[in-house]
Formats: structure tokens, sequence, C-alpha cells
């Protein structure tokens, strides 16, 4: 049997080749992603025997990307590593498409590491056939999108349990997040066109007591509100429920910048003010902040209009949102700074109505608690509603039961 592990080579106090990482992301039962993070200087693609098929040659695409946070232990809450990668060419996005990077949350990640002279046309090759000299392989579910920008798209990576494969019935069972796609089994869509078990709507409708509310929440579990319009200016002291907005200050002082529609930094914004969206928790005297219990941060959004200008910040939770006044009421968020481009995906919009895969997630939906009940709003709350059961086992266990 051939020597998988290149463990003598690495024992070398000198060593002859160096290491190379290869990456592949399974986009479906038969199809797969294969990058590495670009090993040499003139970009050129390397070609590596599949783990599984020793026949098969998979060519991966050099992409720069860094994969932090890989920590083995055996006691605790397992490593979540955040896979980064660049997002300034489009050739990630066009080896997933017509994937977003939305559609892989949930899909499997694999990690391979070999030394550079076992690759195809290395000086130590393994031919066809037999099975590819590499240290073990590692295997990670990508969890979410925990940053989205100009420069880069970063991944956390969730482990799996341990018993790889178990299914109940029809599931992979994963670690601490919801398998199912988001909004797959809408209610209006048609049956055969359905997809898993989550039955939110897929325009964030949500009915209550024959009013049907649009509730709109992003993958940090903030709701995002319609308009400023009733946000007090923090003057010191604030009511249960009621909204406010602090400012914050663009330049490098406080580290938030402005982005031109080139991706730039756009220094003329340096100086100009940026607002802060609050909602109070309970009546409180503590300046809003984040992480504090009297307060959760929340976004706004306006009506979609071909004459302002949507933009985009270094921080990319103050990106713009904005919906549509026709047609499919998604919200979307800006992904650069731009003026009239049309609402759809690409390289301008992304979908800001996300789900952020966590037991909170639903509860911000299904916990939602309308402010003027009986008025349609997207204004709810700060307390969620405890006691309406989830339709649907996203997560085993969810649901209490006497």
């Amino acid at each position: 049997m051939a020597e998988r592990i290149p463990v003598k080579e690495v024992q070398k106090l000198e060593q002859s080749s160096g290491i190379v990482e290869l990456y592949e992301i399974e986009l479906s039962s038969t199809s797969k992603v294969y990058i590495t993070n670009a090993p040499d200087s003139d970009l050129q693609s390397i070609e590596m025997y599949d783990y599984d098929t020793n026949t098969q040659k998979n060519t991966y695409i050099p992409i720069p990307l860094e994969i932090e946070g890989i920590d083995v232990t055996t006691k605790g809450v397992q490593a979540r590593p955040v896979l980064t990668i660049a997002n300034i060419l489009t050739d990630f996005e066009n080896a997933i498409a017509p994937l977003k990077f939305q559609d892989l949350i949930g899909k499997k990640l694999y990690r391979r590491k070999t030394l550079r002279k076992y690759l195809v046309g290395g000086s130590a090759e393994t031919a066809s056939g037999v099975d590819p000299i590499e240290f073990p392989r590692q295997m990670w579910v990508i969890d979410r999108v925990e940053q989205e920008n100009a420069q880069q798209i970063a991944f956390e990576l969730a482990s799996p349990f341990n018993t790889e494969g178990l299914v109940l019935p029809y599931r992979v069972v994963g670690h601490n997040a919801c398998p199912w796609q988001y909004q797959g089994a809408s209610p209006e869509k048609t049956e055969a066109n359905k997809r898993g078990g989550c039955t939110w709507h897929s325009e964030s409708k949500f009915i209550i007591s024959g009013t049907a509310y649009q509730v709109y929440v992003n993958s940090d579990d903030e709701y995002v509100v319609d308009g400023d319009v009733g946000f007090t200016t923090w003057a010191g002291s604030g009511t249960t429920d009621a909204y406010y907005k602090t400012t914050t200050t663009l330049g490098t002082s406080s580290g938030v910048r402005r982005y031109k529609g080139d991706g730039t930094i756009d220094t003329s914004a340096d100086g100009t003010t940026i607002n802060n969206y609050w909602q109070a928790t309970r009546s409180t005297t503590v300046t809003p902040q984040d992480n504090h219990s009297d307060w959760s941060r929340v976004r706004v959004f306006n009506d979609y209009s071909t004459s302002n200008t949507y933009y985009a910040y270094t921080d990319d939770r103050l990106n713009d949102y904005a919906k549509p006044t026709s047609g499919t009421e998604f919200l979307w968020q800006a992904k650069i700074t731009h003026t009239n481009e049309a609402q759809e995906f690409g390289n301008y919009w992304k979908r800001g109505d996300l789900c952020g895969k966590r037991l909170s997630s639903c509860q911000c939906r299904y916990g939602f608690s309308p402010i003027s009940p009986g008025t349609a709003t997207s204004r709810g709350k700060a307390t969620k509603v405890t006691t309406r059961a989830l339709p649907f086992g996203g997560f085993p266990g969810a649901r209490k039961f006497k």
C-alpha cells in the first residue's frame, strides 16, 4: 500500500520540496471546485491526483487565500476556522457559477496538503492508479459568510460531528447550525420547487392575525427596518423599544472609511459622519453600544431610486440597504459604491436579508412582535415572542417537550 503521509520528508532537517495546500469545495454530489493558495509566482494552475479516484487528475486554480484558526482538540468546543479568499478578481466567483457565495453555506470544504514534488509534473510524481502521497485530509462544513467586501470574502467553517455521514433521515447532521436552505420551502413556491424545511417567506413576509409584516433580518441577526424616520438623536436617555441614532466620523481615527466606485478609499469623505441606528431593549441612560444588554443595533433601508448613490465602507456591515419599489420585494445591500445599477445578483448588490443559521436567527423572525399591531411595517419590539414553536426541525431538540 502506498504511503499517504510524507512523514519522513518533514522530519528532515532540510526540506527539498515545499508544502502545497489544495482546497476542494463540494458544490454537489458530482461537482467540486478546486483551488490552491497560489504557490507559484507565475500563478499557473497545478494538478494532483484525486483523493478517492487515483486515476483522476484534478486541476487547482491559484487564488490568494488563507485559513486561520485551525486547532485540533479532544476537549470542549471544536475549532471554527475562517477561510478568506481574495475577491478582487472574479476567478473564484466564476469558478462557483452559477452559485453565489451564500449558496456555499452547508457545502463541504476539503483541505489537502502534500509536498510540491508529489504534484503532477513534480520530481516524484505519483503515477496514475497509485494513491497520492499526502498528509491526512481535513474536512469542514461552510457555516456562514463572515465577511464580504470588495477585497475579500471570508467563510466561517464548522467541524462536523465525529459520526460523519449520519442522517436523520435524509439530512446530514452538522455542528450547531441549521442545515436547511434559507427560504427553501417558502409557502409561495410550488411543491416541485421547494427544498428542505425552511418555510420562511422568500420576501420575508410574516402574517400575524391577518396582517403581513415585512421582517428583514441580516446574517448578524440584526433587524433591518424601513427608513430612519422616528429615530431620535441620542440625548442621554432611552425608552423601551424606541429607536435612536448616533454618528461615526469617517476617517483614520474611527477606522471607518468610504469607498469610491473603483474600490479605492474616498478620502474626500473623511471628516463627514454616518449614522448608527439602535433600539433600546429597556429604559436606559447607557450610551448606545454593541454587546450591551440595553441595546440592539438595527440597520435601515429605503426604497430604491436610480438617482441615489449607494455607498460601501471598509466595514461592510455599514453598506447601504435598499428595497425595490415594484416586483419581488427582496432586500438588497450594496457591495460596492455605485449609482443607477439594477438590483440583482452581480458586482453591485447582494441579498441583504440573510440567515445566520443560528437558533437566534429563527427567533428574530418567528419571534417578531410588531410595535403597532395591525399596521404593516418592518418595525418590531426589541423583546422576541418565545411562545411560538418553530414550524420545522432545523435544530433537533429545539422545541421544548413536557
